[in-house]
């Protein structure tokens, strides 16, 4: 079947994906959608900074490092998909002392922080319980406005 668009004529033709990648994206997409939900909870005034999602298998962890907004108060929000049920979220100051942590048996850490002076941070999301052989989790970075 030929479709005309914008002027150019296309073949149009139905694509299947791999099962493990149909449901990755099933996965992504739904915390994708937590994350949008993360901008309404946030507390007012915070905007969205970053986000991303992660892989990880039980028992292991992901280390991002960002750059924040130094000396800003900032809140992070970790997600997990449907196969997780416990995520823990520690964030470090560059000299690895901990500015802030939710170990909670959850699967939603939330952690609020001052940023210091160079607004370097390291994130760790630990995935501590997951009933498959991996999960997906996702992080949301909100920046609190300037006082």
């Amino acid at each position: 079947m030929k479709t005309l668009f914008r002027g150019v004529v296309v073949a149009a033709t139905a694509m299947t994906l791999p099962v493990p990648l149909a449901a990755q994206n099933v996965h992504t997409s739904l915390l994708y959608e937590q994350v949008l939900e993360n901008i309404d909870i946030a507390p007012p005034g915070y905007v969205l900074d970053s986000f991303g999602i992660v892989r990880l298998t039980p028992g292991a962890a992901s280390h991002i490092s960002l750059d924040v907004p130094a000396g800003r108060t900032i809140e992070i929000m970790g997600d997990c998909d449907d196969d997780c049920f416990d995520l823990d979220l520690v964030v470090y100051s560059p000299d690895k002392t901990v500015l802030a942590e939710d170990i909670e048996d959850d699967y939603y850490p939330i952690v609020d922080f001052t940023a210091g002076d160079t607004g370097r941070i390291e994130m760790e999301l630990i995935m501590q319980d997951c009933e498959a052989n991996y999960c997906y989790a996702a992080y949301s970075v909100f920046i609190a406005p300037e006082s």
